[in-house]
């Protein structure tokens, strides 16, 4: 996974690929870290091994191999790989030749860094800093802290030895001045956490800085860190990773929606004029900017997805409601549609240049930011939508070079409750019935589609001749981008997503007991919701677990989610 990430970054944009790896993370690996199917990396015991290749193994696998390279650097660490392969090339290789190769190679001890292959769960870094203007220093002071998980009960009820004691976490930090310039000659230093609390002392600093803290997401960790309004703003204007000014506008983003969920999604008042200039002000730098600026633009203004506000939530101690956090998100989108609207408008004609399809880097860009325009206009409440945006939908779908065009016009339009969606949908399957994977995107669609009656036409559409429930592919692209994918559905208050995923859990077990288990991982966080919702979820795990000759894979999720 590092190398394929690697690979991505190098061929695109660093930054974006950076930026999309972590968005995987927090919407798939961080629910798991706080689940009842929690592991880590390297798992101690397990009671089936197919229940284990999961987004911890893969993703956050990716960034234990990550951080290494962070903490002895690149050369150091393409020493180690060198080194790595003459010793263990056609070996069975354990994370212990892994590690001891970097160790040769770069002179740095990682024993403690070890406890990240057998630690389970999402550190959280609590962060407070300060400022002395009379001697310019400033102190920032850092502490972690590992909740228990679902793992270390099961290692206890084993009489297995439970793994503690704080990690080793490479803190990557920078010190933005209110000019924008970087107090640091370096820009980014790299802090080695290895206590419980420990504090770093900067000198010769000539302002109070806005810290700049996990740059390139440093470390797979949960970030504990007042900031205000204006200081986030300031790093989103000026900071030197690229990575933290998106972090950035999505730790903004998410404050403002936050606001929003408490206020039930109602009127507009919890929405800053700040936010609003912000997000005005990243769009037009996406036009005007660099190479990467669209590409950049693009993934700014991709408000948090649903599922990592019900993490927020959660860690907060609050019950989840997902038609909440639904208004809010959907209501701040329009908002953002309709303020902004000759904004979106001036960007989308911009970048409609009808220019043949090149699959470079500057093309992705443009294409990315033109279908985020776009998305965004059919959002407005306007009264142009079926005279102008329509149109334009229409005509990217049916005419468009590319299949990113075409996909991105179909997923707009599944999303609009008009008579059209269904002549589009019809259109898309006709042209491309043939092509499986493109049928996958078809089904994936109006799988989470937000529109009401998603539900009924999942259930609809496993009898479509499309989908085949022998075919994983087709499991996922429908099923499990249901109940993955579509939260405020799966999680629908009267049960009826949980009823549709356990009857076809209970069907697709029998001859499919791994994909039938991956299904199942959606109802890892069922507690986490309301009581009435927690009383369909755990009738529906209940009825899958009273099936007989159940799956040992399958038997595995549910008895831990009943746990």
């Amino acid at each position: 996974m590092f190398r394929d990430q690697e690979f991505g970054a190098d061929v695109h944009s660093r930054a974006v690929t950076r930026i999309q790896e972590v968005r995987t993370l927090r919407i798939a690996q961080f629910p798991e870290d706080a689940g009842p199917m929690a592991h880590p990396v390297r798992p101690a015991s397990y009671a089936e091994i197919n229940n284990f290749y999961t987004a911890t193994v893969y993703e956050k696998g990716a960034e234990v191999v990550r951080m290494i390279q962070t903490l002895i650097g690149r050369e150091a660490f393409r020493r180690g790989m060198d080194l790595y392969f003459s010793r263990h090339d056609g070996q069975a290789v354990t994370c212990e030749d892994f590690v001891a190769a970097m160790e040769a190679a770069s002179g740095v001890n990682l024993t403690q860094f070890r406890r990240w292959y057998a630690r389970a769960g999402t550190p959280r870094l609590h962060a407070t800093g300060e400022y002395d203007a009379a001697v310019k220093r400033f102190t920032l002071t850092l502490t972690q802290t590992l909740a228990p998980t679902a793992y270390e009960a099961r290692l206890r009820e084993a009489g297995l030895p439970v793994e503690d004691g704080p990690l080793h976490i490479p803190v990557a930090v920078g010190l933005v001045l209110p000019d924008g310039s970087d107090a640091f000659l370096e820009q980014t230093r790299v802090l080695s956490l290895t206590e419980a609390c420990q504090t770093f002392v900067f000198e010769d600093i000539p302002a109070a800085p806005v810290v700049s803290l996990l740059r390139d997401f440093s470390a797979p960790v949960q970030l504990d860190f007042e900031q205000t309004d204006a200081e986030l703003a300031h790093l989103m204007a000026h900071d030197a990773d690229l990575f933290n000014r998106w972090e950035a506008g999505q730790r903004l983003a998410t404050r403002v929606l936050l606001a929003g969920i408490a206020a039930e999604g109602e009127g507009h008042d919890w929405i800053p004029a700040g936010f609003v200039t912000a997000c005005a002000q990243v769009l037009e730098a996406g036009l005007r900017g660099a190479r990467d600026s669209a590409a950049l633009a693009a993934e700014a203004l991709m408000l948090p997805a649903e599922q990592v506000l019900a993490e927020v939530v959660a860690g907060q101690g609050q019950v989840i409601d997902p038609d909440a956090i639904h208004r809010a998100r959907t209501r701040l989108r329009r908002y953002l549609a309709d303020v902004l609207r000759d904004q979106f408008e001036a960007v989308w004609t911009a970048l409609a240049t009808g220019e043949p399809y090149a699959p470079t880097g500057e093309q992705v860009g443009r294409r990315a930011l033109h279908n985020l325009c776009l998305g965004y206009l059919a959002e407005s409440e306007a009264d142009d939508l079926q005279t102008t945006v329509l149109p334009r939908l229409m005509g990217q779908l049916n005419h468009s070079d590319n299949m990113t065009d075409a996909s991105a016009a179909l997923g707009v339009l599944a999303n609009l409750d008009l008579p059209e969606r269904e002549t589009a949908l019809a259109i898309f399957y006709a042209k491309w019935k043939d092509e499986a994977l493109v049928v996958d995107k078809w089904l994936q669609v109006q799988a989470t589609s937000r529109l009401s009656g998603t539900t009924a036409r999942v259930a609809e559409l496993m009898r479509h001749p499309a989908f085949d429930r022998k075919n994983p592919n087709k499991v996922y692209a429908l099923v499990r981008s249901f109940c993955a994918a579509n939260p405020r559905h799966f999680h629908a208050a009267d049960g009826s997503g949980y009823r549709l995923a356990a009857d076809f859990i209970i069907e697709l077990q029998a001859m499919n007991p791994q994909v039938a288990s991956r299904i199942a991982r959606s109802f890892d966080r069922w507690r986490q919701f309301d009581a009435v919702r927690q009383g369909h979820a755990r009738k529906e795990l209940e009825r899958i677990a009273a099936c007989e000759g159940l799956a040992k894979d399958l038997a595995e999720v549910v008895a831990n989610a009943l746990r």
